[in-house]
């Protein structure tokens, strides 16, 4: 399979700038975007190019497709310092919209491309003065981003290269027109809903508390799943709670058309010294079709207190 990419103007052109170490840093997002999809592409289709302004294609190649790949929303958004210097917390948000056509120009499917996390980065100042930053840790967070959406998308294309179906023919020889395939949106394969449930029951994580992940998943889709993953994300003291009884990604195990499962994942939350906030970004990851969105749960931390009040 042979793929263009065709990158929009506002993605190409995008860029934000940031606070890195106490200095402006603006990041080049839809470079990175641009050239992440493309080194993605060239590990996943048998041809890659692209149209102005990164490359000299000019429409679809004949055995393939043209992909047009837009920005609708990117955010980079700092939290909170960790308490070392040059480190924090960031929030990425990149949702992109990729439109498929054939090599006829007919718009075939769109899918919307969405990532969220959460992060740690290390900026440090690179001169005693202050004068710059290494802001390596910054675009290398959008690459993954990048890289993220360029294979979810490349999931996608499989779905795509359905044979045509032969046009009937009336009597004289006359052979009826097809109409123009009308664009219709990709869904996901799987739907489902999440709880995080703590011991007490109190909405607040405490060291050492035994905490349940509850995960509703339902194949929506017309045909069986082999295979099907909980993935998760977020805030570290989180995720090696989970990983303290089971191994990510966790399997769901085969999923039959309409079937509907509730897993219970269990953790026990690790030492925790001082208040925070966390962050839990839940994802389903599928041996066949389309994954769908993640799940955020964003939670408080506390350490537990073995303080008791005296009586009076």
């Amino acid at each position: 399979m042979a793929v263009t990419y065709a990158f929009s103007p506002r993605l190409i052109n995008y860029s934000q700038t940031v606070d890195a170490c106490g200095l402006p840093y603006t990041i080049p997002v839809g470079e990175i975007i641009a050239r992440t999809f493309l080194k993605v592409g060239q590990d996943r289709f048998n041809g890659v190019q692209a149209e102005p302004p990164v490359g000299q294609a000019n429409g679809a190649p004949p055995d393939g497709y043209r992909v047009n790949v837009d920005l609708n929303q990117f955010g980079f958004d700092p939290l909170t310092g960790t308490g070392q210097e040059d480190r924090f917390n960031a929030i990425v948000d990149l949702n992109l919209l990729a439109v498929y056509e054939n090599s006829s120009g007919a718009s075939l499917a769109q899918t919307p491309l969405t990532y969220h996390q959460t992060i740690r980065l290390w900026t440090p100042a690179l001169t005693s003065q202050s004068s710059s930053c290494a802001t390596g840790a910054i675009d290398g967070a959008v690459e993954t981003a990048a890289e993220t959406l360029a294979k979810e998308m490349a999931s996608v294309m499989p779905r795509l290269n359905q044979p045509a179906q032969a046009s009937p023919t009336q009597p004289g020889g006359v052979t009826t027109q097809t109409p123009a395939p009308v664009p219709q949106p990709i869904t996901s394969a799987v739907q489902f809903r999440t709880k995080l449930v703590d011991a007490n029951r109190n909405l607040v994580l405490e060291s050492g508390e035994a905490i349940v992940l509850l995960i509703e998943t339902t194949n929506v889709s017309d045909t069986d799943i082999p295979s099907a993953y909980v993935e998760l994300r977020g805030t570290e003291l989180l995720i090696d709670a989970f990983k303290r009884v089971a191994p990510i990604p966790i399997p769901l195990g085969a999923l039959k058309s309409g079937e509907k499962r509730t897993a219970e994942i269990r953790g026990r939350l690790g030492a925790v010294s001082q208040p925070s906030q966390g962050e839990l970004i839940i994802g389903i990851i599928l041996s066949e079709g389309l994954p769908p969105g993640t799940h955020s749960i964003r939670t408080e931390i506390q350490p537990r207190s073995s303080y008791k009040k005296p009586t009076p």
